[in-house]
């Protein structure tokens, strides 16, 4: 008996492992699905064609978990100053960041792509994408890590090669200070001559300025600043995330859903959000849509403890 029972378990151990090496490996992104989620402004075919510098915007941790061969890891942080109630505005010195960009293969002619958390993060490549605009690189494009590796590209990036000092030719259009935006919307007079000029010529068109608060409903019921008296502009509200597709890219389809919140091309469109990363993200992706006088407050209501 015991010597027909160790036959039955042999012979029985032998199928099993017969028919686990049928069995096919999980395939976690099918080729057909890599092609339908993306569908914003990038492809496969365009990133490759690009040659990007790539840069991941996720913090340390995630990026040596797994990252794109090639990739260098920065944090918007990196940009920014250190205080806690201005970490929100660039570093002062834009030329020592732009020698920085040149240490790892970038200058204006540059294509960049930065990859980030999309949805499930804070926009901080979409802040890193601004912040680059604003220094004048123009070719710079957003992607959610996980769909650029679901694209799956074969080739290995080149090597990254210094590029020579260059000055910024900066994009100042693309942000406003604190002095500015206090007095666009009502909360301060303008010290500057320039921004009195500023203020004047708007307040002949103070419907034509409007401030876009991006971040979550429920930030915003707590505290906005349509509860100030003094506010002379509409504030809207709407989510950070209705700007982008779930792949990272900017949406370029909104015109119509932005029109109906008063969002116009003509207008002067001030985004604010607590310091600046979600705002970045959203004035980045304004402008890309054609939403060229969307400016980010990279200040943020840290930089406005009381309104």
């Amino acid at each position: 008996m015991s010597r027909f029972l160790t036959r039955f378990f042999s012979l029985l151990w032998i199928l099993l492992l017969i028919t686990a090496c049928q069995n096919k490996p999980t395939k976690v992104v099918s080729q057909n699905s890599v092609k339908s989620a993306i569908q914003g402004d990038l492809a496969a075919e365009q990133i490759r064609a690009l040659n990007p510098v790539i840069l991941d915007a996720r913090s340390p941790f995630e990026f040596n978990l797994s990252h794109v061969p090639g990739a260098i890891n920065v944090r918007w942080e990196d940009f920014s100053q250190q205080e806690a109630r201005h970490r929100g505005l660039l570093q002062s010195d834009l030329f020592a960041l732009a020698r920085r960009l040149s240490l790892i293969g970038i200058d204006p002619s540059s294509k960049v792509l930065v990859l980030g958390k999309g949805h499930e993060g804070n926009g901080e490549e979409g802040r890193i994408a601004w912040t680059l605009k604003v220094l004048g690189i123009k070719d710079v494009y957003n992607l959610v890590h996980t769909s650029f590796r679901a694209m799956n590209p074969k080739e290995e990036p080149a090597p990254i090669k210094n590029k020579a000092y260059w000055k910024p030719v900066v994009d100042e259009s693309q942000r406003v200070s604190l002095e500015q935006f206090k007095a666009l919307v009502g909360l301060g007079k303008a010290k500057s001559a320039h921004l009195k000029v500023s203020a004047q010529k708007n307040q002949a068109t103070q419907d034509q300025i409007l401030v876009l608060d991006v971040r979550s409903h429920e930030e915003f019921k707590l505290r906005n600043l349509s509860q100030s008296r003094d506010i002379k502009v509409p504030v809207i509200n709407i989510n950070w995330h209705e700007f982008f597709n779930e792949n990272g890219s900017p949406k370029m389809d909104m015109k119509k859903a932005l029109e109906d919140q008063g969002l116009s091309f003509d207008k002067t469109i001030l985004v604010i959000s607590n310091h600046g990363v979600r705002s970045g993200a959203v004035t980045m992706a304004l402008r890309s849509q054609g939403y060229h006088h969307s400016s980010n407050f990279a200040g943020g209501y840290e930089e406005l403890p009381s309104f």
